[in-house]
């Protein structure tokens, strides 16, 4: 490492889109809670997209050209000098990734697809699914910000505050909205109304419900007609009066049930280290990888994928495998990048 401080230094690399930044804060929050680092984060823009988008790719294959690629974007830092490793997920920041690596012959880690790069432009190329290429690390499960103890901590504030008993048994539903495949109707919010009142009949537990900025004002109103008001321990409409509370909401509860249109919510949902029941509305057409992934995050017992309006089953207590996951990875991660790591951290 150059850091006299033996501390591994992260520059994160930030394209101000909360998905893609949570990634590379939860893989660097995952690498401090094993070994002393210390993060800075940087929000960077690419100028003249068009343009950029067509030629970055080319001009990243040649190292002498990495200053130019730099003159690309905006927020660059000035100085580079000690740190350890570059991390940043999506499109926008892969190319300034590269050239900064290149730049200051630093190790680099890229988490999703890496488009018109080549898999040997990064130190490690972090996916869902195999690319086949040797740089490749596949990942069990995204790395996020969720922390199961901080969780706790959240869920027993909240539960002071409603003036709940502790001993409640609670589920908390987090719903999403149209995307990655998935649609929601009338009929959608019928089956997860029933759902929940089957729930609540069969094991007398409660709801913590919230929806999304993605919601949309239409089905969010259908919801709310279709949910008997005591079920719910306390809700969050969005459209209404929006507050983020899934934090708050997966400490406090004891089983979590998630809409499968958003693989950071779902991955959120399982980091949690709860039970946690994946809902697909009957109007799906996930691209297959989506499908995929979920198949296998099913299989390996980190969550149960239902479909709306379908049995169930239970969702399996996926503790065990989301340390697993994490570990694996952190694993294949320092293997791969070849660091000389200071003193871990006490567990």
């Amino acid at each position: 490492m150059n850091n006299p401080s033996g501390k591994l230094r992260i520059l994160l690399l930030s394209d101000g889109l909360p998905g893609h930044l949570s990634q590379s804060q939860g893989l660097a929050k995952w690498l401090g809670d094993r070994y002393l680092t210390e993060s800075d984060e940087i929000t960077v823009g690419l100028k003249v997209k068009p343009l950029a988008r067509l030629i970055l790719p080319y001009m990243t294959r040649f190292r002498c050209l990495a200053p130019l690629v730099l003159r690309f974007y905006r927020g660059v830092p000035d100085d580079i000098q000690g740190v350890d490793l570059i991390l940043s997920a999506g499109g926008t920041t892969s190319f300034l990734n590269v050239a900064l690596a290149q730049h200051g012959q630093i190790p680099n880690v890229f988490l999703g697809s890496k488009r018109r790069l080549r898999s040997d432009d990064f130190s490690a190329h972090l996916t869902l699914e195999p690319t086949g290429e040797p740089h490749n690390i596949v990942m069990i499960l995204p790395p996020t910000l969720t922390d199961p103890e901080q969780l706790q901590e959240k869920g027993r504030e909240l539960r002071l505050s409603l003036g709940l008993a502790a001993d409640e048994k609670l589920n908390m539903l987090a719903v999403g909205g149209e995307g990655a495949g998935y649609q929601y109707d009338g009929k959608a919010a019928q089956q997860l109304a029933q759902l929940m009142m089957q729930e609540y009949q069969g094991s007398g537990r409660r709801w913590l419900l919230t929806t999304s900025r993605r919601t949309g004002v239409e089905f969010e109103q259908l919801l709310r007609k279709s949910v008997p008001a005591e079920l719910l321990a306390d809700s969050v409409w969005w459209s209404e009066a929006p507050r983020k509370v899934m934090t708050a909401y997966m400490g406090a509860a004891d089983q979590l049930f998630v809409t499968a249109d958003s693989m950071s919510m779902i991955a959120e949902a399982i980091a949690s280290a709860k039970p946690t029941m994946v809902l697909q509305p009957e109007k799906s057409q996930p691209e297959q990888r989506y499908r995929e992934a979920l198949q296998h995050y099913d299989h390996l017992g980190l969550c149960r994928v239902a479909e709306l309006g379908k049995p169930s089953g239970s969702a399996p207590s996926g503790s065990t495998a989301v340390i697993q996951a994490r570990e694996t990875l952190l694993d294949q991660l320092v293997k791969r990048l070849g660091l000389s790591l200071g003193p871990q951290r006490l567990s």
